[in-house]
């Protein structure tokens, strides 16, 4: 099997380890190294790879570190079963969506976003202090502003969900917004190329933040419902 693959930079994957991390992740994630299959050994995967020692141990460091593989002696290093990979982990997330078959993957990220998004709109109608409603108003504007381009709108429509989870104040959210940008980071761009823009999604965001800026928590949690369940029609139904 060869392991390089035709990669190009990557915003999750800084630095030539994360780069060899994320090309044998990959493959894992495409089932070309099964549960249970030893890796090459180091001097294979050296000539194979052409990198330092260093710079391979410290990319299966990471692999190790998200439950990928491990070591063992007079066995060698092996893949561990998919219950033990660390599946929130948003570099993990990104290899996902690049993997070529995201769609199992996607559709189960929109059933999280389901599940806290609302909650999250809730409680910021709650929580949120004047500084929150100003970052979450500007990343309404951003994202129906023509004249910033498609890539600023982008960039604010990712930003509009965060700030959302951020106004609700509730630490143990956090966590799950780094999850939820990694989808994002997936789908925005998807979307907004098969749609032509932000237009089709607008009046719902807009929606989200006016409940929340009027203080009325369950028209907030209705209003990011919707907005979940219109996206996840059009791109799962």
């Amino acid at each position: 099997m060869k392991l390089p693959g035709d990669d190009g930079p990557r915003e999750l994957e800084r630095g030539l380890p994360a780069q060899i991390a994320g090309r044998i992740g990959r493959r894992i994630l495409q089932g070309e190294l099964q549960p249970g299959d030893t890796l090459p050994k180091e001097l294979e995967l050296l000539a194979e790879l052409q990198v330092s020692r260093t710079t391979l141990r410290e990319a299966l460091a990471v692999l190790a570190s998200n439950g990928f593989i491990e070591a063992k002696q007079r066995i060698g290093t092996r893949v561990r079963a998919r219950a033990h990979w660390n599946t929130l982990d948003p570099t993990v997330m990104a290899w996902h969506g690049e993997t070529g078959a995201p769609g199992a993957l996607a559709q189960e990220l929109f059933e999280i976003r389901l599940a806290i998004e609302p909650m999250a709109a809730r409680l910021a109608a709650e929580r949120a202090t004047p500084e929150d409603l100003a970052r979450i108003g500007t990343a309404l504007q951003a994202m129906g502003d023509e004249r910033l381009g498609a890539q600023r709108a982008m960039e604010a429509d990712i930003d509009f969900h965060l700030q959302v989870i951020a106004a609700a104040h509730n630490r143990f959210l956090m966590p799950v917004a780094s999850v939820i940008r990694a989808a994002l980071e997936v789908s925005v761009p998807k979307t907004f190329e098969e749609f032509g823009g932000m237009g089709h999604s607008m009046a719902m965001h807009a929606a989200i933040f006016r409940a929340i800026e009027q203080r009325k928590p369950e028209a907030a949690a209705r209003a990011a419902t919707k907005l979940l369940e219109d996206t996840y029609r059009r791109n799962f139904a």
